[in-house]
């Protein structure tokens, strides 16, 4: 047996229409029998005309109906009722003329003719009746017939009347041929397409990479099954088909260690309410090996019985491959841990042998030397080498989590400020310096002595990248993740808030290979003497000890960004809550924004955001396209635009440009690349905020009602 859900639908139509002809037929021949019998008693009346049409009823309409009763004979056993009662008739014309009753069944015959044979024989025979008409006609008007009726012979002999009734029985004629033959093709062409629809729907579930079934769950067995689902389980079609039930396919229990029969029941019961679930499944196949699957089940139409169509995917080899791959990533993680721990044992061992060298060299001098200034300097580099065991070993500390902590309630904002203002003395003149903070930056509980440490760090590193000029930039924002983050080191952080300051430079940057390896402890790319290699290891510990995380973005010949995120403090529930971002917005409702945004996608979502939240949008593709506009228009209330954008103008000098025309005009700035933060300083306001994409709904609606609040108008 093979899977056939739809071409049912033409053989049913192919019966159907068989089964009406040979109705039709019947109907024609019990007609015929009903004509002789009445001729019977009318031959003593109209002598043996009514003799002839009485055998030629019965030898050509009747007994041709009662004996080829097949499907072939069909349109044969047709075609000589048709014949015969048209036979009759005509003869009855001769008799009667337009008196015979009969001539209103032409158009009948027409109609039964075009549903049995093409179109040209039915023209023909159309044809041919009208021919035959015309003569008989022709005879009762020049007197060579005449109706024995006086009544009907003078009728009979009045041309018009043959005329116009000629006429009408022909448009009827050929209306019923062009109906009935127009019908008869769509029917034949509909049948086709449904017969090849069925035939290639057929062939692809039987054919199909999965097992496809059919389960009656009201019979408890299946009713059909394609080819795959017959090698699947190892069964031949008769007996998978209505001869097993879906729990002698499955083990007792599911992995799950639910019974196979509850759990099936439940999926079944879902899909009758209309679900499509979708599930890992145990079977057993013929040789009682069992198999994992993935199933899905969808209930199928007709919906007075309870009929299930289950896709079975053979899941056995992907679900080795990713074991494969899970044991593979788990031994991938073991030798990198054992390579870690081999630098770091490496490391610290050439470290410590280099100061238990300069202790042991100075101690075994001291003993020697009578010079008390000579034996205090010997003490003295004793001191200071094991001061550097001291920084070392807590740096070690440190990248494995495991520095004693003092945390306190710090606003980063101040903490990035305090550190600028000292560490900068120790930059060089040709390092511009700049700082771009946040209002309103959420506060973090943390050991502030490591973390301006850490940042500390981050600043001299991109101090030596940058040996001849650059500029260095320092960010903080707050960012909120939904979802758990996963990072390229496999680092999780949790969905909550996050402070984040991004420490960027416009150096050389790092190249791709070894960006990876930056964090590694005793890895470093600067001269011998100039690092120990633990300095950016050291800020990834204290940030994973912090609950937080480093991650470092890089562009060669651009330059490099270091961010690190700080779990932000919980909002103290005894405050009354702020006004939402919404809630702000609905004040500024009608103001109208020129949005710049060179990502289709982004624009689309960010120009939705904002109409619904009140604002008037208007949107351009880059700088140069935005400036058309507001030189056209300069009555927007606002500019929110990306920094970095195809054309001329990018996002800074759109700004610039455009307060030439309006002097007062608010700007919100976006930004989702390390090196836009190299385009700061050209003109811009201490007023403008600057958002990190991804940019989350509540912060856009803030900016940019902070933005239009602090806005001043025109003087």
């Amino acid at each position: 047996m093979t899977v056939n859900m739809s071409t049912e639908t033409p053989v049913t139509y192919r019966q159907g229409v068989r089964k009406t002809l040979r109705a039709v037929i019947d109907l024609l021949a019990l007609i015929a029998g009903l004509l002789a019998v009445a001729n019977l008693f009318r031959i003593g009346k109209f002598g043996s005309p009514f003799i002839v049409t009485t055998l030629l009823l019965v030898f050509i309409s009747i007994l041709p109906t009662i004996l080829l009763r097949r499907k072939k004979y069909l349109s044969l056993s047709g075609g000589l009722t048709v014949a015969g009662l048209v036979i009759t008739n005509f003869v009855g014309m001769i008799h009667l003329g337009m008196g015979a009753a009969a001539i209103f069944a032409f158009p009948f015959y027409m109609a039964l003719c075009a549903a049995l044979f093409s179109r040209k024989l039915t023209v023909l025979f159309f044809f041919a009746f009208s021919c035959a008409f015309a003569t008989i006609a022709y005879l009762f008007v020049t007197g060579v017939l005449v109706s024995p009726d006086p009544r009907i012979a003078d009728w009979n002999k009045g041309p018009d009347n043959w005329i116009v009734l000629l006429i009408a029985l022909m448009a009827t004629n050929m209306l019923v041929i062009t109906l009935v033959t127009n019908l008869s093709r769509y029917w034949k062409e509909t049948e086709n397409e449904a017969t090849d629809k069925a035939l290639q729907f057929e062939t692809l579930v039987e054919y199909a990479p999965d097992a496809i079934v059919i389960y009656d769950i009201e019979k408890n067995h299946f009713i059909s099954a394609n080819g795959r689902a017959v090698e699947f389980f190892g069964y031949d079609r008769n007996t998978l088909v209505r001869g097993l039930s879906l729990v002698d396919l499955s083990p007792e229990k599911q992995p799950s260690g639910e019974l196979s029969a509850t759990q099936a029941r439940q999926y079944l019961e879902a899909a009758l309410d209309g679900e499509t679930p979708i599930f890992h499944w145990r079977h057993l196949n013929a040789s009682g090996e069992e198999i994992d699957c993935e199933i899905s089940l969808t209930r199928l139409p007709p919906f007075r019985q309870k009929l299930i169509r289950a896709n079975i995917a053979d899941i056995s080899k992907r679900l080795a491959d990713q074991k494969q791959s899970e044991d593979l990533q788990s031994q991938l993680a073991a030798s990198q841990r054992l390579e870690t721990i081999g630098q770091l044992t490496g490391g610290v061992a050439h470290d410590f042998n280099n100061l238990l060298a300069v202790i042991l060299g100075n101690l075994e001098l001291l003993q020697d030397e009578p010079d008390t200034k000579k034996r205090a300097d010997y003490i003295a580099s004793c001191i200071g080498a094991t001061m550097r065991g001291a920084d070392l070993t807590r740096s070690m500390l440190s990248y494995a989590r495991r520095t004693p902590l003092q945390p306190e309630v710090v606003n980063l904002n101040k903490l990035v400020l305090d550190t600028k203002n000292w560490a900068g003395r120790t930059l060089p003149s040709h390092i511009e310096v700049e700082t771009s903070l946040l209002a309103r930056l959420w506060d973090v509980e943390v050991d502030p002595g490591l973390a301006e440490s850490a940042l500390l760090n981050l600043i001299l590193n991109a101090r030596d990248a940058m040996s001849d000029s650059g500029k260095l930039t320092i960010e903080t924002a707050n960012v909120r993740i939904d979802q758990t983050y996963q990072d390229s080191r496999n680092e999780a952080l949790k969905p909550g808030r996050y402070v984040m300051i991004a420490v960027s430079d416009t150096g050389q940057g790092i190249d791709p290979e070894i960006v990876d390896k930056i964090f590694d402890p005793f890895f470093t790319t600067k001269p011998s003497g100039e690092g120990s290699g633990l300095g950016l290891s050291m800020v990834l510990g204290f940030m994973r000890q912090s609950e937080g995380t480093a991650q470092v973005y890089s562009e060669p010949s651009v330059g490099t960004t270091f961010k690190l995120y700080f779990p932000a403090m919980s909002p103290d529930p005894s405050k009354a809550p702020a006004q939402s971002a919404a809630a702000e917005a609905a004040t500024f409702q009608g103001k109208r924004i020129l949005l710049a945004e060179d990502e289709e996608e982004v624009l689309l979502v960010l120009k939705s955001t904002l109409e619904q939240a009140g604002y008037s949008v208007t949107t351009a593709s880059n700088g140069d396209a935005a400036k058309e506009i507001f030189e056209a228009d300069p009555t927007f209330d606002l500019l929110l635009t990306d920094i970095v954008m195809p054309g001329r103008l990018k996002g800074t000098c759109l700004a610039t440009a455009l307060r030439v025309l309006k002097t007062n005009l608010p700007v919100v700035f976006m930004s989702g690349y390390a090196a836009e933060a190299t385009v700061h300083g050209n003109g811009l306001r201490p007023e403008d905020i600057r958002l990190m994409k991804p940019i989350m709904r509540g912060d856009l609606l803030e900016a940019i009602s902070k933005a239009l609040g602090t806005a001043h108008p025109e003087p």
